[in-house]
């Protein structure tokens, strides 16, 4: 059996469901979270930081990411270089959206937005993840 850091035990803890998902996909937030943030800042490029948060486009790709786990939608999903292709993926589709959706006149094209809904955002996926519920609480 795998050690409680192994990152193929979270992936399989993930999948399963139950409740030890929130502590996996604490642990997979914790490990990936900062390498997808520099990714996405490099993949943003020069869009206005208030209007195409790198956070954003992060924490859209973790909620992507939990909510198909959940619903076992990645079935090659077995270890820590899927894991990490699959978070590269949508990381990047989702620095594409954010920029194409920035630049969109009926968006606001370009004005400014607070912070705070983001963070509210990563506040309830992880307390969403702790109680276990993260496929069901992604899906609305």
């Amino acid at each position: 059996m795998a050690s409680g850091g192994s990152v193929t035990l979270w992936i399989e803890r993930l999948k399963a469901g139950g409740e030890q998902t929130q502590q996996a996909a604490q642990k997979v937030w914790e490990r990936y979270y900062p390498a997808l943030l520099r990714l996405a800042r490099r993949n943003l490029g020069n869009a206005s930081v208030r209007v195409a948060d790198e956070e954003d486009v992060v924490v859209n790709a973790f909620e992507r990411f939990f909510r198909a786990a959940g619903e076992g939608r990645f079935p090659r999903l077995e270890d820590r270089d899927d894991l990490w292709q699959i978070l590269l993926m949508l990381t990047e589709r989702a620095a594409s959206n954010q920029r194409r959706d920035g630049a969109r006149q009926k968006r606001g094209g370009g004005a400014v937005r607070g912070k705070g809904g983001i963070r509210l955002r990563i506040l309830h996926l992880l307390q969403s993840a702790l109680r276990g519920r993260i496929g069901a609480d992604l899906k609305g």
